[in-house]
C-alpha cells in the first residue's frame, strides 16, 4: 500500500492539468484537475468519505484549494502533500 510520510495512502490525485501531468506524475496517481475535483470524486465509487486520500499539484496552491474542497465536501482523511517536489519525497510507492 502506498504511504506519504510513512501514513497509509488509498488514493493518490494529481490535481495539475492533464498535460502537467502527462509530463510526469507520482506512481499510481490519477489525474483530475482541481477545478474539477468537487465534480470528479463524489461520483467515483471507489473513494468513501473515508478514503485516505493523497493530492498534489506543482507548487502547493492547487493542492491546498482541492484538498479544502474536498474536506468542504465531507472527506475526512485527505492529506495536501503540496508541490510534486515535496509529495515525491514523502511518497513510497
Amino acid at each position: 500500500m502506498p504511504s506519504f510520510r510513512r501514513k497509509p495512502i488509498d488514493f493518490v490525485v494529481d490535481v495539475r492539468s492533464r498535460l502537467e501531468f502527462w509530463m510526469g506524475h507520482l506512481e499510481g496517481a490519477t489525474c483530475i484537475p482541481a477545478h474539477k475535483i468537487a465534480d470528479v470524486v463524489p461520483k467515483r465509487s471507489d473513494i468513501t468519505k473515508d478514503s485516505r486520500i493523497l493530492v498534489y499539484c506543482a507548487s502547493g496552491a492547487r493542492s491546498a484549494a482541492a484538498a479544502g474542497a474536498l474536506k468542504s465536501l465531507g472527506y475526512r482523511k485527505v492529506t495536501d502533500g503540496g508541490g510534486i517536489t515535496v509529495a515525491r519525497a514523502g511518497y513510497e510507492p
